[in-house]
């Protein structure tokens, strides 16, 4: 057997455009009408995300998500969603303030059992699913992109190498491949980015 083959997980950095948006009060309705005209998205209930044209939208809290995108201009996101929902939301660009990182392969939701409590098996956790925890100790958000298992977890920047560290370490007996970002983004770990 190859090496390739016996890798069985990857943990790869996302770079991504995010803006948090948190509805005004009695204003929720309006807002998702808004980023639908805009966007093409629903915004998702609890425990969901969802996709549109150009934007994904996680739930984070009530009445408050995280919208993500490819990665574009500084502010460039987060200036077209403050357009789209002035008067009705309070908007603030996190592409900065948040790292994305996908962990993929079939032993993913075993290894992630091993590092928080959230329950991950495909009867709780499906298709659509997102949820907010702790992983390895780090405030965690976390989306079940497709059923390889790959989830996209989302945390702090300044916890993301911790975070990339502790997937390995957990992974070491599966096989695991380390992806950084692609330059010209700045990778968590040290001696993957560009100087």
């Amino acid at each position: 057997m190859s090496a390739p083959e016996r890798l069985a997980l990857a943990v790869a950095e996302r770079p991504r455009s995010l803006v948090h948006l948190m509805a005004r009060k009695d204003k929720a309705n309006a807002l998702a009408a808004a980023i639908k005209t805009a966007f093409g998205l629903g915004l998702p209930p609890q425990g969901r995300w969802a996709v549109g044209r150009e934007v994904d939208a996680i739930w984070i809290q009530p009445d408050g998500w995280l919208l993500e995108s490819e990665p574009a201009a500084p502010g460039a996101l987060c200036a077209r969603v403050a357009v789209a929902t002035e008067g009705l939301g309070a908007v603030v660009d996190q592409s900065s303030g948040r790292s994305v990182i996908r962990f993929a392969g079939a032993p993913a939701r075993s290894v992630l059992a091993t590092c928080g409590r959230l329950d991950l098996h495909p009867r709780a956790f499906g298709p659509g699913s997102a949820a907010m925890t702790r992983l390895a100790h780090v405030a965690c958000g976390i989306r079940l992109v497709d059923a390889a298992p790959s989830f996209d977890l989302i945390v702090g920047s300044t916890y993301a190498r911790w975070l990339i560290e502790e997937l390995l370490e957990a992974s070491a007996r599966y096989g695991v491949r380390f992806e950084p970002a692609p330059k010209p983004n700045r990778s968590a770990m040290p001696d993957s980015g560009p100087p």
